[in-house]
C-alpha cells in the first residue's frame, strides 16, 4: 500500500488505513479522491468526539469501510465518509458537489437528519425517516450508507447511558432492521438486529451468547458432520455447487427473544446453504431431501418461484433428523449475487424478483405520495406557520403507518401477467384490486384465484394468481369499506363516494343497507319507525339521508348498522361509554360505539390483539384474525366480518376516573416447566408487581399454567418478559385456548 497522507491523530491515520486496504477494487483515481474525502472530513470534524473520546472522523470512516465491504462505488464511499458533515459541522451541501459532484451531494443531504427547533422529538425523527424514505426511493444506495452509519452506531454504544443503548435499539429494531428486510439487504439486517437485542436487554443476550459459546465445538462438529453429508449428496447426483454453513444465530436470537422456542432446542438448529448452477438443480436435490426425510408442505418454501418481499429467492426446506433441527436453502449463483444488496444490485436478479423489488417500492412510494397529493390539493391560503406544523404531523402520521407496514407481515401475488403485488395478510382479492389500480377496483365484480372462482372478499394466500372480473358499467359498493384491510383501497373508496353529489351519496349508502339486511333475511321495509329513531339518536344525525351518507363516506358501516338492529341485546346509548368508562367490548372498539359486542370464546381475544368482527344475530363477535373458527368464512361470507380498530390506550386513558374503570381480561400463560413452591412464590410476586392479577396457578407434570388478569395484549408481553428470569428463561407463552 501507498504511503498514506497524516491526519489529525492516529487513530484517524489507521481508520484511513483500514478503510484504503477495504477499497483496493476502486481505480487509482478513485482512491485518490478517497483520500482526499478523508482528509477534507477531518478537517471538518477536527473540534467533534465521539461519547468514546475518539475522533469523531474515525466513525464516518468506518461507515465507508462496511460500504466498502459490499464493494459499492467511489460515490457512495465518499458520501458515507461526508455523511454527517452538512448536519454537524459549517460544510454546506454546494461546497460537497462543487469538490465531488452532485451525486455525492444528494446522497448525503439523503441521509442528513432534519431537525427544527419548532418542533418536538417525534416530528423531527418522523421528519428524518420520511426524507430517508423519499430519498431511498429515488437512489437506494442512500439505504445502505444510512444502514451501515446506524450498524457501526449500534456496534459503539457502550459508551453512551443504557436508556439511550436501548432507544436506539428500539427504533432499530422497529424501522432500520424491517426497512433493510423489504430492500432484500437481509446481511446488514442480521447483524444490526443482532446487536439490538444486546442494547435491548443485555442480560438475557448474554444468557444466549454463554450458551452459544458452551456448545460451540459441538454445534461445531454437528455443522461439519451435516455438511460433509450434503456435499455427499451432491456429489451422488452429480450437481455441480458447494454447500456453505449458514450463521443463523439471528433466528436463534430471535426466536428466544421473542419466546417462540427452548434454548436447548435453539442450540440444535443449523442452517446450509447450497449454491448451484441452475433452478432444475435446485428441484432435483429438493426432491431427493423432501423424500429422504418426509418433509411435509408446511415445511417447503418455495420462494423461487416466488420470491419473499425484497426479492430474494431460494427454496427452503426445513426437517428434524436425529433431533437436530436443519434448515437448508437452496438457490443459484445468480439468486446468491442478488441477495448480497438486494434493492442495490437489482439489475443482476431475474425479472421476477425485480418484479418483487418494484413492488415492494411502489407501496412505500404510494405512502409518501398520497401525503403529498393531500398537500398540494389543500387550501393554499392557510397561514404558512400552521402549514408546517401541518406537515409535520402529516409525516408523523406517514411514518406511522410506515412503521405498521414494515412491521405487518406480507404477502406477495401476482397477475394473470405475472406482475408481483405486495399485500399485507389478510389482505382481500378485492385490495388486490385496488393494487392494480383505482379503475380496476371501482368497477371489480368478482375474482378467479389460481384459475378458480372466488368473492372479492376472499382472503388471499402468498404465491396466489389473482385476476380480477370487471365490468365497466359496475360501481364500488359502500359495504366494501368493511373487507378492504389496505389503506389505497380504503382512501380510494372514500374519495370515490365523496366526489358524488349528496343524493347519489345518499342513494349508495340506502342501498348498502339493504344488501346487508338481505343477509338476515331483511330488509329496509322491515325496520320499524322507533328502530329508525334508535339509529338517528345512535349517529346524533337528524334523518335518515343523513345516516346513508355517513355509510357511502365510510364513518359508519352497514352491517354495524344491521347488527344493531337485530341482535339479541343491544347497548341503546352510545354516548353511556363515554360516561362510564370503557368496561364494555364495543366501548375498546373506536367503529364499533352502540353496537352489541361479544368477545370470541374459540380464541379469548385481549385489547390490541389484531381483531375482526364476526357478524351474527347475537351481535357482533370478535375473534382474532386468524381465529381457526372463522377461517372458511373469509371464503365463503365475507361480508359476515367486519374490519374493526381498537381505540388507542391514549383514548382510553382520557375517560378513565377511577382504576377500576380500566378493561381487563383473563387470559393464559403456559410456563413449560412444573414450578416449585419456591418459584411459584417468585411468578407471583413479579406479576403483582406489574399489576398483573392471578386468578389460578394450575401445575402439570411437565408445565405450569396460570391464568392471569391484564389490561392489554402489551401488559401480557410485559409479564412474560419479566417472567423469564425467574424460570430459567424457559419458555413462556400465552394460550388462546385452554
Amino acid at each position: 500500500m501507498q504511503k498514506l497522507p497524516k491526519l489529525s491523530h492516529h487513530l484517524v491515520d489507521e481508520s484511513q488505513r483500514n478503510l484504503m486496504r477495504a477499497v483496493a477494487y476502486l481505480t487509482d483515481t478513485e482512491k485518490q479522491d478517497i483520500l482526499d474525502a478523508c482528509a477534507f472530513g477531518d478537517k471538518a470534524h477536527i473540534k467533534d468526539k465521539r461519547k468514546s473520546g475518539e475522533p469523531y472522523i474515525t466513525h464516518p470512516i468506518a461507515v465507508a469501510e462496511i460500504l466498502a465491504g459490499f464493494r459499492l462505488d467511489r460515490d457512495s464511499i465518499i458520501a458515507a465518509i461526508l455523511h454527517d458533515t452538512v448536519e454537524d459541522t459549517e460544510v454546506t451541501s454546494e461546497q460537497i458537489s462543487e469538490r465531488y459532484g452532485i451525486t455525492v451531494a444528494r446522497l448525503v443531504d439523503g441521509v442528513t437528519k432534519l431537525k427544527s427547533s419548532n418542533h418536538n422529538k417525534q416530528q423531527n425523527k418522523a421528519a428524518t425517516f420520511h426524507k430517508i424514505m423519499s430519498a431511498t426511493l429515488d437512489d437506494p444506495r442512500v439505504l445502505i450508507i444510512k444502514l451501515a452509519d446506524r450498524l457501526h452506531n449500534m456496534s459503539t454504544l457502550d459508551s453512551v447511558r443504557p436508556e439511550k443503548q436501548r432507544a436506539t435499539a428500539s427504533e432499530t429494531l422497529q424501522f432500520y432492521v424491517p426497512f433493510a428486510r423489504l430492500m432484500g439487504l437481509n446481511d446488514i439486517a442480521d447483524y444490526m438486529e443482532i446487536l439490538c437485542y444486546r442494547n435491548l436487554d443485555p442480560v438475557m443476550y448474554t444468557k444466549m451468547s454463554d450458551k452459544l459459546l458452551q456448545h460451540g465445538l459441538g454445534r461445531k462438529y454437528q455443522k461439519e458432520a451435516i455438511q460433509q453429508y450434503l456435499n455427499y449428496v451432491l456429489d451422488k447426483h452429480a450437481i455441480s455447487g458447494h454447500v456453505r454453513v449458514l450463521d443463523n444465530q439471528v433466528i436463534m436470537y430471535r426466536q428466544f427473544f421473542r419466546n417462540r422456542g427452548e434454548m436447548e432446542d435453539l442450540l440444535r438448529h443449523y442452517a446450509f446453504e447450497i449454491v448451484t448452477n441452475t433452478i432444475e438443480d435446485c428441484d432435483s436435490l429438493a426432491d431427493y431431501l423432501i423424500k429422504k426425510y418426509r418433509i411435509p408442505n408446511n415445511l417447503i418454501e418455495d420462494n423461487i418461484r416466488h420470491p419473499l418481499p425484497g426479492g430474494n429467492q431460494s427454496l427452503t426446506l426445513t426437517y428434524i433428523r436425529d433431533n437436530d433441527t436443519i434448515k437448508v436453502t437452496l438457490l443459484t449463483r445468480k439468486m446468491q449475487a442478488a441477495a448480497r444488496l438486494g434493492v442495490i444490485g437489482a439489475e443482476q436478479a431475474s425479472d421476477l424478483s425485480r418484479s418483487v423489488i418494484k413492488a415492494s417500492l411502489r407501496n412505500m412510494k404510494e405512502l409518501i405520495d398520497t401525503k403529498q397529493d393531500e398537500d398540494k390539493n389543500s387550501d393554499s391560503n392557510v397561514d404558512a406557520v400552521d402549514k408546517n406544523a401541518d406537515n409535520y404531523d402529516d409525516m408523523v402520521e406517514t411514518i406511522d403507518e410506515l412503521i405498521s407496514y414494515l412491521n405487518s407481515r406480507k404477502i406477495v401475488c401476482y397477475s394473470p401477467k405475472g406482475r408481483a403485488y405486495e399485500l399485507p395478510r389478510g389482505a382481500t382479492a378485492l385490495d388486490f384490486a385496488y393494487a392494480v389500480g383505482p379503475k380496476v377496483g371501482n368497477i371489480a365484480t368478482g375474482a378467479k384465484i389460481n384459475g378458480h372462482n372466488a368473492k372479492l372478499g376472499s382472503v388471499l394466500q402468498a404465491g396466489q394468481k389473482v385476476e380480477i372480473e370487471v365490468d365497466k358499467d359496475a360501481k364500488p359498493k359502500a359495504e366494501w369499506l368493511g373487507i378492504v384491510v389496505t389503506s389505497k383501497a380504503q382512501r380510494t373508496l372514500k374519495r370515490w363516494f365523496s366526489s358524488l353529489p349528496e343524493e347519489e351519496q345518499q342513494q349508495h349508502g340506502k342501498q348498502a343497507l339493504d344488501r346487508a339486511l338481505q343477509t338476515y333475511g331483511k330488509s329496509i321495509k322491515d325496520v320499524t319507525q322507533e328502530d329508525w329513531e334508535d339509529l338517528l339518536q345512535w349517529q346524533n344525525v337528524s334523518s335518515k339521508q343523513d345516516l346513508y351518507q355517513r355509510m357511502s363516506a365510510g364513518a359508519l358501516l352497514p352491517q354495524l348498522v344491521v347488527s344493531r338492529l337485530f341482535s339479541d341485546d343491544v347497548t341503546k346509548s352510545h354516548q353511556q361509554a363515554h360516561k362510564t368508562g370503557f368496561n364494555r367490548p364495543n366501548q375498546l372498539l373506536s367503529n364499533a360505539n352502540g353496537v352489541e359486542v361479544h368477545f370470541a370464546g374459540c380464541c379469548r381475544p385481549i385489547f390490541g390483539d389484531p381483531i375482526i368482527g364476526h357478524l351474527t344475530m347475537h351481535g357482533l363477535v370478535l375473534h382474532r384474525h386468524r381465529c381457526y373458527s372463522i377461517i372458511n368464512k373469509y371464503a365463503e361470507k365475507p361480508y359476515e366480518l367486519v374490519q374493526l380498530d381498537w381505540y388507542s390506550e391514549e383514548e382510553i386513558e382520557k375517560h378513565i376516573e377511577h382504576p377500576s374503570d380500566r378493561p381487563h381480561f383473563t387470559a393464559y400463560l403456559k410456563i413449560n416447566l412444573a414450578l416449585n413452591d419456591e418459584q411459584v412464590s417468585h411468578v407471583l410476586y413479579t406479576l403483582r408487581q406489574l399489576s398483573i392479577g392471578i386468578e389460578k396457578v394450575d401445575i402439570r407434570s411437565d408445565s405450569t399454567i396460570i391464568h392471569v388478569i391484564v389490561r392489554s395484549r402489551s401488559h401480557v408481553l410485559e409479564g412474560i418478559e419479566a417472567l423469564r428470569p425467574h424460570v430459567g428463561f424457559g419458555s413462556i407463552r400465552r394460550l388462546y385456548r385452554l
